[in-house]
Parts: structure tokens; C-alpha cells; sequence
């Protein structure tokens, strides 16, 4: 049920629509429903995720990149040599490939 009625900020991030009206409410209203809607909210991801995410791929996949030959990596590769790799020849008409 469509009830966003607009974006919220960081500091402020959630309001409440009331059931009945669909007017606006502060949140936690019995009676209205609690909408999240911060346009920009996947710029807040924190820095420590960010970091934790750095980490892992340097823990289980730099190794794999840097000699090569790993499964894992030429199963997830999309492009090579500027050519989509076979797991990614369908999408050969999504992108325009002409051959």
C-alpha cells in the first residue's frame, strides 16, 4: 500500500501516516503507520561497515585476484579482455553487443 508521502531526513528519519486520514503524524501513533523514507540514506552507510566490507574482500578474495586460476573469480567475472565472458552472454543484448 502506497503511503510515502516524502523524504525524511537523517535526523528525523521516520513519520507516521495515520490510517484513517493519510495525513502525516509524528511516529509511533497508535492508529498510523511508520514510514522510513530518507532519500539519501545509502550515503550513511558507516564507515565501519564500510571498512568490515573492505576487510573481508581482502581477506577471501585479493589472494584469488592476485594468482589467478580461482573458480570463485572467473565464475564472477562479467568482462574480459572487453568481452563478456561466457556466465554473461546473455546479457549481450541488454548492453548493445553487437558482433
Amino acid at each position: 500500500v502506497p503511503c510515502n508521502l516524502g523524504d525524511a531526513t537523517i535526523q528525523d528519519p521516520i513519520y507516521g501516516v495515520d490510517k484513517i486520514t493519510g495525513q502525516k503524524t509524528a511516529p509511533y501513533i497508535e492508529g498510523s503507520v511508520d514510514v522510513m523514507a530518507v532519500g539519501n540514506l545509502p550515503n550513511e552507510l558507516p564507515r565501519d561497515a564500510s571498512r568490515y566490507f573492505g576487510e573481508q574482500l581482502i581477506k577471501y578474495i585479493l589472494n584469488d585476484i592476485r594468482t589467478g586460476g580461482s573458480a570463485l573469480i572467473d565464475h564472477a567475472t562479467i568482462l574480459q579482455n572487453g568481452k563478456l565472458t561466457k556466465n554473461f552472454e546473455y546479457l549481450k543484448e541488454y548492453a548493445g553487443v553487437v558482433e
